[in-house]
């Protein structure tokens, strides 16, 4: 017999989905980092656009997830080999543009502000994200545990948008905290140490999800 959908189970059924989501959110991850440093290199509002590009993957991976399409694509392994070694490799190209950006680059990042893209930023917070095929597997986790063939149509759409929002949230604040007089001084004082840094990070992710297709 099937669950009996009221508010109390549907409410349930959200906040399950979007716990789950929000503890594997806050985990430092690609998208963590590439908020971050978007948001000390270029201001607030990059930081936040980035955050809203990663937030439209989180949306699109979790639409699939919804609606059975991960476990189309887990299922085709030659589908899911190809994306991650596709996503790792742009992950080491991201981080490796970050760790090798030269020094005069990086000093003259206050001059070229008012020119960057609002755009670009939010490509890359899209690419970062739907570079990770991880993602919709965790989607498809998350799923399996609260979402049932019998689940109404307005409580996946609940998980949806408390899935954006909570993602959407977590982004803004990123960008509020590091974009501070405080953080930012720091990172003035040692901005290509941190760039090489979260360079260096990006680069681990990537090649530990092309280490991980390729032995599968």
């Amino acid at each position: 017999m099937g669950t009996a959908w009221t508010l109390q189970t549907i409410l349930s059924s959200v906040l399950t989905v979007v716990t789950l989501f929000f503890l594997g959110l806050i985990s430092p991850g690609p998208n963590f980092f590439i908020v971050v440093q978007s948001t000390l290199r270029w201001g607030r509002l990059a930081g936040f656009l980035t955050g809203l590009g990663a937030t439209t993957g989180d949306a699109l991976y979790a639409t699939c997830g919804l609606f059975g399409v991960a476990e189309l694509i887990e299922r085709s392994g030659h589908l899911l080999i190809a994306i991650k070694v596709l996503g790792g490799l742009y992950l080491v190209w991201i981080g490796a543009r970050m760790s090798f950006r030269s020094a005069a680059a990086n000093y003259s990042h206050h001059l070229t502000y008012e020119r960057r893209s609002g755009t670009r930023q939010f490509a890359q917070g899209l690419a970062t994200d739907l570079s990770n095929p991880k993602t919709i597997v965790f989607f498809a986790s998350i799923f399996a545990v609260a979402v049932q063939p019998g689940t109404p149509r307005l409580a996946r759409l609940a998980m949806l948008v408390g899935i954006i929002l909570t993602s959407l949230t977590w982004r803004s604040f990123l960008s509020l905290i590091f974009s501070t007089p405080a953080i930012r001084n720091i990172y003035e004082r040692a901005h290509l140490s941190v760039e090489r840094v979260f360079g260096g990070m990006l680069c681990l992710f990537g090649l530990r999800l092309v280490q991980r297709a390729t032995v599968a």
